[in-house]
């Protein structure tokens, strides 16, 4: 087996075993699945024997297990769904500004795509918060 072989093979399986694993996770809310896709990357990460990894993710496990509550988990998801309507409304402006100012129609178009990637953030903020 030649070492791209080799690297595709170890890519497609991680690609794979974490995929399966937090889709398991999907199902639980809050604390509960944070702590689950913690797990996950803890398998992968003895799964490869990661010692550095390893240590961390324990570690972020017993914080999260000691600092987890429904309402911090709450709080950060309302707070990263603000940050992605503030970055939007900065896009927007952005967008606008250009073409009041009839800059270049590339410039514009790079503007609408930055802001359509913004809007995507968003959605995928509040699609999150709406599962919480």
């Amino acid at each position: 087996m030649t070492l791209k072989t080799k690297f595709l093979s170890a890519v497609f399986l991680t690609v794979s075993f974490i995929g399966f694993a937090q889709s398991n996770c999907t199902e639980l809310k809050g604390c509960e699945r944070k702590i689950c896709e913690l797990n996950t990357k803890l398998e992968y990460a003895k799964q490869y024997g990661n010692q550095y990894k390893i240590r961390g993710i324990e570690n972020a496990i017993a914080q999260t297990k000691k600092n987890c509550t429904p309402e911090k988990i709450n709080y950060d998801l309302d707070k990263k769904v603000k940050e992605k309507e503030q970055k939007v409304k900065e896009r927007n402006d952005d967008l606008n500004k250009a073409i009041k100012n009839q800059e270049g129609k590339e410039k514009i178009n790079k503007k609408r795509k930055k802001l359509e990637e913004a809007k995507a953030e968003l959605d995928k903020a509040v699609a999150a918060q709406k599962t919480k």
